[in-house]
């Protein structure tokens, strides 16, 4: 394997709890903030991730962004074992082909209001992907460039019981597509970032106080953007953000949910430390101008090693 790792993570790092957002249904995790630097950058061969998040809020946000009574509670944690492939000798496009699974395992402490809560800790819904493509040593404008695509499926395999408030799954297959770069406009400088669309299918058993047959998430966009510099050859320093916007309106019974679309951004610093054949990341978000979800702090450590 090359001295660069790939960082190929597409880690959940919350739960599908669907009574803890401000709407009726909440979206499966997207991968807000939980890659970053150097993102775009990988060699063939096999990678061993351990990812890792833990995510708290006290409040909920509405449509209008006004915070939903109740003085809510939102603990969420994830680890999640990570294994991608790249080879060496299979090419499409020029991109070197791949594959990857993730399998994680969540933890959640929910208490929307006074009255109710809910704690679980249990498998979540497993992630893969059949079809990944890595381009290096490209360049754009003279500088350095790495790409990828890939299609990530997430199979309704998780821990879902309609009548909980907090599920490790969220009980619906979902599509997410992403492409992922990162620009070396200097040596010691990097620009990375990764747009991921989604696509959710529909949950035939939502949550029992819904007392509705089927509901369905809209498709959803997000944004992850970061900057890192290296101090040194082991050390680099930078900041990081993600963006999520939804699309389109949730479906309740195939009807169309007015007011529904979620929304948030968030950003904060991170770090770098890589050694022979091995990098820890860490980054810190705060979150703000939340629609129709939590809004809070994450926190996001993952290793990355070659096997």
């Amino acid at each position: 394997m090359k001295s660069a790792l790939p960082t190929l993570a597409a880690a959940c790092s919350a739960l599908m709890v669907s009574a803890a957002h401000a709407d009726a249904v909440g979206l499966p995790p997207m991968n807000l903030g939980n890659t970053s630097f150097l993102d775009g950058v990988a060699g063939p061969g096999f990678l061993f991730e351990l990812a890792t998040s833990y995510y708290r809020a006290t409040r909920i946000r509405d449509d209008a962004g006004n915070a939903v009574p109740g003085n809510p509670r939102i603990e969420t944690a994830a680890i999640v074992p990570h294994i991608a492939y790249i080879s060496p000798d299979v090419t499409l496009l020029g991109g070197n082909v791949g594959a990857e699974v993730l399998l994680p395992l969540v933890y959640a402490n929910i208490r929307p209001g006074p009255g109710t809560g809910d704690h679980n800790f249990a498998a979540g819904d497993i992630q893969f992907s059949l079809f990944i493509v890595q381009w290096s040593g490209q360049a754009l404008f003279g500088m350095p460039f790495f790409q990828r695509i890939d299609l990530l499926f997430s199979a309704p395999t998780g821990q879902y019981d309609h009548n909980r408030l907090a599920n490790a799954g969220s009980n619906v297959w979902t599509v997410t597509p992403y492409y992922a770069f990162t620009l070396m406009p200097t040596d010691k400088l990097e620009v990375s970032g990764r747009l991921n669309y989604q696509w959710s299918g529909k949950n035939t058993q939502p949550p029992a106080s819904l007392n509705a047959g089927s509901i369905q998430p809209g498709d959803a966009l997000s944004l992850n953007l970061s900057a890192s510099y290296a101090i040194t050859k082991q050390l680099r320093l930078g900041v990081a953000s993600y963006m999520l916007t939804q699309l389109g309106e949730d479906r309740i019974d195939g009807i169309r949910q007015a007011d529904s679309r979620e929304r948030v951004f968030g950003a904060g610093p991170g770090l770098l430390v890589q050694g022979d054949g091995w990098q820890v990341l860490l980054n810190a978000y705060k979150e703000w101008g939340a629609r129709n979800r939590p809004e809070g702090s994450k926190i996001v450590l993952r290793v990355l090693a070659p096997l």
